[in-house]
């Protein structure tokens, strides 16, 4: 009896295998990742941001470590972002700087890991890699930083640092100060190098496509397993699965998977609930290829159908995108296409009845709760200012006047309209916007709007794309990845 038990459950677990095998290839090919490789022209690419960089700082010092800003969390080790721009170099414990008064500029600094750090870690590169495969003028130990650091100070040259580097900017005035040198050496090379970073070069549109293409793949396979009675996180693990299996090695960020009233929390990350009959399933997700983050949301109906309630508010949602997009061309303003999806958004929900006069500036903030678009690169909130002061954020939001620097050729922004339609929300209004609204105005609406919102109660919708910005409009990068609901319903049948 006890052989016959073991050779039920050998049957068994070869039918799974099996059948796992037919979902999932289980010897996939190796992902084509030689476009990471450290050639030439990579090494060429990396060369022009130093030199545009050199003419930012003079005759100073340029010098960043590639250690900060890296919390642990999710990811694996990630050197900082604009160490990274300007080296391509991502193992820990390095140093560059640029000088302006060098015939040859680019010196990369690292140290010799210990025998006891080799065994737990690895080893790093040899300086004879460091030099053929990164391409610097100069390799030298970690140390030589500080003497190179205190020479330049000696002389009166700007040193200039990343600021939000707080420990290295610590240390560098340390030396400043046994140097008797005064803090106004110090410059801050970071608002240079964003503004850098938001014009993508040929390079940075090659990774970020990438990583949009190695999402959608992910996005793709969960349309295909999603069903009532999973949970959010095998969707989750599903989506890594097929990133890592396509040559991305993390996630870009923490991964929103929220389905049911998850769905309306804006930056849900638990990813812990059973998914239920019914309910609607908001992904809002990226891999990471190369150091560049894709920055996708899907929302689709977890039984592959969408009600007629998801699918009127699914439906706005989209021709408010579709909207957006279209503003977003070299020259117009970067709040240009969060007027459009806003305005289409409010006369949407006007025709539904959950909007009684689309003036109201209350009712108008009640539905918008952030701008649609930022920046995308190397962060998935790259860097780049858009040219709204912070005082004005919370005005602009819901204003008609188009504010903003104008849009660029190789700018890549997300845009990303929404719509959360929480079961307590009208609850919250008078706290919310009491002080704003006339007596009894408030009272008014919910009586007015209520049974309506009743019916999209926990309703949560969010589509989201990548856009390149070109010489004559735009390229959504992601324009393969399904949204049009009409296909999701055909794909998860």
């Amino acid at each position: 009896m006890k052989r016959l038990i073991i050779l039920l459950l050998i049957t068994v677990f070869v039918v799974a295998c099996h059948r796992g095998g037919q979902q999932h290839d289980s010897t996939p090919e190796a992902p084509d990742t030689g476009d990471l490789t450290m050639d030439a022209g990579l090494q060429k690419v990396f060369s022009m941001r130093r030199e545009a960089i050199l003419d930012t700082i003079g005759d100073g010092l340029l010098i960043l470590r590639s250690d900060y800003g890296f919390d642990g969390g999710r990811h694996e080790y990630r050197a900082a972002g604009n160490f990274w721009y300007l080296t391509g170099y991502g193992q820990p414990g390095a140093l560059m700087s640029l000088s302006g008064t060098d015939a040859r500029p680019y010196t990369l600094y690292t140290r010799e890991r210990s025998i006891r750090e080799i065994i737990y870690s690895g080893n790093l590169p040899d300086p004879g890699e460091l030099l053929i495969t990164w391409a610097p003028d100069t390799v030298l130990d970690f140390r030589e930083a500080d003497r190179n650091i205190a020479e330049a100070a000696r002389e009166g040259r700007h040193i200039y640092l990343d600021f939000r580097d707080r420990v290295f900017r610590d240390h560098v005035q340390e030396i400043l100060g046994t140097e008797n040198s005064a803090g106004a050496l110090l410059r801050d090379i970071n608002p240079a190098l964003s503004e850098m970073r938001v014009d993508k070069d040929e390079y940075e549109v090659m990774m970020l496509q990438k990583a949009v293409d190695i999402t959608g793949k992910g996005l793709e396979a969960v349309l295909a397993e999603c069903a009532p009675g999973m949970f959010e996180f095998e969707m989750e693990a599903l989506l890594e699965y097929e990133w890592r299996r396509n040559g991305s090695n993390m996630p870009g960020f923490e991964s929103i998977v929220g389905s049911g009233e998850n769905a309306v929390t804006l930056h849900y990350s638990a990813n812990n609930r059973k998914m239920e009959e019914g309910d609607l399933l908001l992904m809002d997700v990226g891999a990471e290829y190369g150091y560049y983050t894709a920055d996708i949301t899907r929302t689709v109906p977890v039984n592959g159908r969408f009600t007629e309630e998801q699918r009127d508010i699914y439906d706005l949602v989209l021709r408010a995108q579709k909207a957006a997009i279209g503003e977003m061309k070299p020259g117009a303003p970067m709040t240009a296409a969060h007027r459009m999806a806003t305005n289409t958004i409010i006369d949407g929900l006007r025709s539904l009845g959950l909007v009684t006069d689309p003036d109201c500036q209350w009712q108008r903030k009640f539905y918008t709760v952030y701008h649609i678009c930022h920046f995308l690169g190397l962060d998935v909130h790259d860097t780049g200012t858009q040219g709204i002061p912070r005082s004005m954020m919370s005005s602009y939001l819901i204003a008609d006047t188009a504010v903003g620097r104008p849009l660029e050729a190789g700018m890549v922004l997300t845009v990303e309209p929404g719509i959360y339609l929480r079961a307590n929300g009208l609850d919250q209004l008078e706290l919310l916007y009491g002080s704003e609204a006339g007596e009894g105005e408030i009272a008014d609406f919910i009586s007015k709007v209520r049974p309506v919102y009743e019916k999209y109660s926990n309703i949560g919708v969010r589509i989201e794309d990548d856009v390149l910005i070109t010489g004559t409009g735009n390229t959504v990068l992601s324009a393969s990845i399904p949204k049009e609901p009409d296909e999701i319903e055909r794909l998860m049948k």
